[in-house]
């Protein structure tokens, strides 16, 4: 993406958003879980995690510069021994956990999509083959994956935002929305999902800054683009109504107006999200492997 004219800075924001892409919003369900729920304040909650993406996204990358780190392995040096190793223990315990989930996520797709015995081993597998090439190829693909998803979110929640048709809803029952209009937990969940993903996109983040550009622009970008596709995600859930909250699978219900097509649309973008994540969340965890086999 250098030839292109597109600086670290940039390269570092995108690759951060295909970080996330699976654990923030990829089903649906983590948008219900940290912004629809809140009703109005869901506008709220979405901003705060996003500001707060870009903040720690920007402070990380400055912190790296300063100390000349590329991953988050050289960017603790400067934390004293014992806190080093508890910073790094709980990270690896985070990405070892978003792995995990991924390839779960992988394999359930594989078993709804795939006409054949075994289909969830062959989607867990097409999964971790697919992150496994990107860590071979030092993650240069990423950038790419970054700008496909931000393209991608935001034309197919924009799609389903804009289709007035009626949502299908197979689990009646009456919805209750415990935090509606709840501006501390909007507040509290908006940090939280923030703080959560700039731990994920960090090895991402770090590798693509390499100490070009101004930190400050690469966490504005990060949390911009981040925004951009919550804001159509929300605006999506939004156009199915306060019943679609409580179903286990919200985007697929939305989709599900579509058909056929709406049903592969939805299954690829899942897929392709849980690929981008897995592959950011391997780029934390291969260095320590390695560091352990010596």
């Amino acid at each position: 993406m250098r030839k292109m004219g597109i600086d670290g800075g940039r390269r570092a924001a995108l690759a951060s958003l295909a970080a996330v892409a699976g654990t923030g919003f990829a089903s649906g369900r983590e948008l219900t879980a940290f912004f629809a729920q809140l009703g109005r304040c869901a506008w709220l909650s979405a901003a705060v995690a996003s500001a707060f993406f870009g903040l720690a996204t920007g402070l990380l990358c400055r912190w790296a510069r300063r100390c000349g780190a590329a991953a988050p392995e050289e960017a603790a040096r400067e934390l004293g021994p014992a806190a080093r190793r508890a910073v790094l223990a709980l990270h690896r315990l985070l990405l070892a956990l978003v792995s995990a989930a991924m390839l779960a996520g992988a394999a359930r797709l594989g078993a709804l999509a795939l006409p054949m015995r075994l289909g969830w081993l062959w989607g867990l597998l097409a999964a971790l083959l697919a992150a496994l090439l990107v860590n071979l190829g030092r993650l240069r693909a990423m950038p790419w994956m970054g700008a496909l998803a931000l393209v991608a979110g935001i034309i197919w929640y924009g799609a389903l935002a804009l289709d007035p048709s009626p949502t299908r809803i197979f689990l009646p029952g009456e919805t209750v929305l415990a935090l509606e209009d709840s501006v501390p937990a909007a507040l509290a969940l908006g940090l939280l999902y923030g703080a959560m993903n700039a731990c994920v996109a960090a090895p991402a983040a770090l590798r693509f800054f390499g100490g070009a550009g101004r930190p400050l622009r690469v966490g504005a970008a990060s949390g911009g683009i981040l925004f951009a596709v919550l804001s159509a995600a929300l605006a999506a859930l939004n156009r199915g109504g306060r019943a679609l909250l409580a179903q286990a699978m919200p985007e697929v219900l939305l989709a599900a107006r579509w058909g056929l097509a709406g049903f592969w649309l939805c299954t690829g973008f899942a897929f392709f999200c849980a690929c981008c994540t897995l592959s950011a969340a391997l780029a934390g965890l291969l260095p320590a492997a390695r560091k352990c086999r010596c």
